[in-house]
């Protein structure tokens, strides 16, 4: 129950800290159409800016030089593709060699420092508050790392325990005082593994089930209990019914704090579930504005015409509509899965056919976001340089503005091509970072399978590094 303890002393500390971040985001806003897009104090921008990726000096400039001295460091490990592959190995290894006092003593400084924002609400509203400074927002990350039994008898005390851990980290994002609050939840922590393959395999395309999502949304509205779907047993009813009041119970926080959750997709023998949830959560809450958003992993072959599903479904019923791009993380073992089970590789053949599909599904977006204003948003949540240049070329050809409701947001991870997020975040365009929030022991053994299926994004950090070390060698070497 550490876990919650510390949501609880972190949301203390929201209610207590005298600091006034609205004072303080006032002194460091830009007014837009009535909305405000943080920014570096006296930096105007234009819409037509064009934006400077090489501009080492203005992507670090919130960076003190021992950061970026740190960050040098460990970008170069990440780029050693045997550190990466096997990393868990190597840090387990090492906590047992040094003790665990010692190994987070070494931790924290370093590699916990880079890619995790803090354990407190001291440490975590201070990442924060920097980033927003220059920009950029938080996309508040809550991990779930513990694996379940599916039939243990403790499962339904941790399925809550991790409800609870995810509304108060809602509560908490909500009360960090940043525009447009955002938080991306994993609601197959909130019931069974098993369950979630059974409703997968029930219902493997749940846009062309769309009477199945109403049922879904409908339990959720009216708290009236799924009596039967497909084949499910007496048992994963039950189990359903119960994961659908815990997501009812998300869903109510979600629309109380006007707070945006985005659903996160997993392996693609996991996702028809989790989109069935996805496109159920919308039916429920987006009403005026998209709150919920589903994630869709462009490296599978088939989520531009997915996408589209989803879209008809969701017009057809009168609701705004999210949806988080993604290239995906999970290549190697759905590749090795579909060789061991005999079907299809669900995967693109190559990254050029990923970007493809990426690019088309990103088109797919951007013209219904500039067509309908306020019924649509995407999230290019994408590390790749080429790739968000062509999502800010596309905003300027269809005329979508870089911060208004007409929404089009960019995001990366916390630690990973800041020159980008910065750079965006100065520019003035709705950037955010994804920051996970927990103690050393939650956060590595999470960072450190996303490091291990992130590698092909891990192994060309030399743009960032180069960045890095121009920046480092004018403070560094500049006798002016």
């Amino acid at each position: 129950m550490q876990r919650g303890v510390s949501y609880q002393k972190l949301l203390d500390g929201l209610q207590q800290r005298t600091w006034n971040l609205p004072f303080y985001r006032q002194q460091n806003t830009i007014a837009s159409g009535g909305r405000h897009s943080f920014a570096i104090p006296g930096h105007r921008f234009t819409q037509n800016e064009t934006i400077n990726f090489d501009d080492a000096e203005k992507a670090c400039q919130s960076k003190t030089t021992l950061e970026l001295l740190r960050s040098s460091l460990i970008l170069n490990a990440c780029s050693v593709e045997t550190f990466v592959k096997h990393n868990y190995k190597i840090l387990s290894w090492t906590r047992r060699l040094m003790g665990r006092s010692v190994f987070n003593a070494m931790m924290r400084p370093t590699v916990y420092k880079q890619f995790v924002g803090g354990d407190d609400f001291t440490s975590f509203q201070e990442t924060v508050s920097r980033l927003q400074t220059v920009g950029v927002r938080p996309l508040v990350m809550v991990t779930l790392e513990e694996d379940v039994k599916d039939d243990g008898p403790d499962a339904d005390q941790l399925f809550d325990r991790n409800l609870k851990i995810m509304k108060d980290c809602m509560e908490m994002t909500a009360a960090l005082g940043s525009q447009n609050p955002m938080m991306q939840i994993k609601p197959s922590g909130l019931f069974p593994l098993a369950l979630c393959k059974s409703v997968s395999a029930e219902i493997p395309f749940p846009s062309s089930e769309p009477e199945v999502v109403e049922k879904i949304a409908n339990s959720m509205e009216t708290s009236k209990e799924v009596t039967k779907l497909g084949n499910l047993s007496t048992i994963e009813i039950a189990q359903l019914n119960k994961a659908l009041n815990r997501i009812k119970q998300i869903c109510k926080v979600a629309m109380e704090r006007k707070l945006m959750i985005l659903v996160d997709a997993e392996y693609t023998y996991l996702n028809p579930c989790l989109n069935l949830l996805a496109l159920a959560m919308m039916l429920h809450c987006n009403g005026s504005e998209p709150l919920v958003t589903n994630t869709y992993q462009n490296y599978l072959k088939e989520t531009p015409n997915i996408l589209l599903k989803d879209i008809e479904l969701a017009q057809t019923h009168g609701v705004t509509f999210g949806a988080k791009l993604v290239r995906g993380a999970y290549i190697y073992k759905e590749r090795a899965l579909a060789s061991e089970k005999g079907y299809p590789d669900p995967v693109c053949e190559t990254f050029e056919k990923t970007t493809k599909n990426y690019n088309r599904s990103m088109d797919i977006m951007m013209e219904k976001v500039a067509k309908h204003p306020g019924k649509f948003c995407v999230t290019i949540a994408s590390h790749n340089e080429d790739t968000v240049k062509r999502g800010t070329n596309k905003m300027a050809e269809l005329g979508i503005p870089r911060s208004s409701d007409q929404r089009v947001i960019f995001a990366q991870s916390y630690g990973m091509s800041d020159f980008i997020s910065l750079s965006l975040g100065q520019a003035g365009y709705m950037t955010y970072k994804s920051i996970p929030y927990g103690t050393i022991d939650e956060a590595l053994p999470y960072l450190s399978r996303r490091l291990n299926e992130n590698s092909s994004i891990l192994g060309g950090v030399r743009r960032e590094r180069k960045i890095i070390r121009a920046a480092l060698g004018r403070r560094l070497f500049s006798f002016n």
